[in-house]
């Protein structure tokens, strides 16, 4: 069995956390499903929409994993992921969609874009 990571909802007495974890990111539709709080053949559509507006090729984005006892599950990456967090409409994809904005605004470094522009000389 591959080793992997997911995203996933930490249950507390009082509240739920989003744990992000640093490894690679290869998730299953099912673990998909918790995620986000929508059924899977919205998930199913809306990966499948994904792959018909070229977002994301299938070939990079899915693979197949062997399980225990010779079972196989689908799994998909951190882009796949990212671009649900975008186009589903529910409450834990709202959440995912904050923190993954807030992680990216905490770990982004400023930069500069120097420009020139040449303009036609007015003879």
């Amino acid at each position: 069995m591959e080793q992997r990571d997911i995203i996933e909802w930490t249950e507390y007495s009082e509240y739920r956390e989003l744990t992000i974890p640093s490894g690679e990111i290869w998730m299953s539709e099912s673990e998909l499903v918790d995620l986000f709080g929508v059924f899977i053949p919205k998930l199913r559509n809306t990966i499948q929409t994904l792959y018909k507006e070229d977002l994301v090729k299938p070939y990079e984005t899915e693979r197949t994993i062997k399980q225990n006892r010779n079972l196989y599950l689908s799994v998909y990456n951190m882009e796949v992921v990212m671009l649900l967090a975008f186009r589903l409409n529910s409450y834990q994809a709202r959440a995912v969609r904050r923190e993954l904005m807030e992680r990216i605004e905490r770990n982004h470094k400023p930069f500069e874009v120097i420009l020139t522009a040449q303009y036609p000389s007015s003879s």
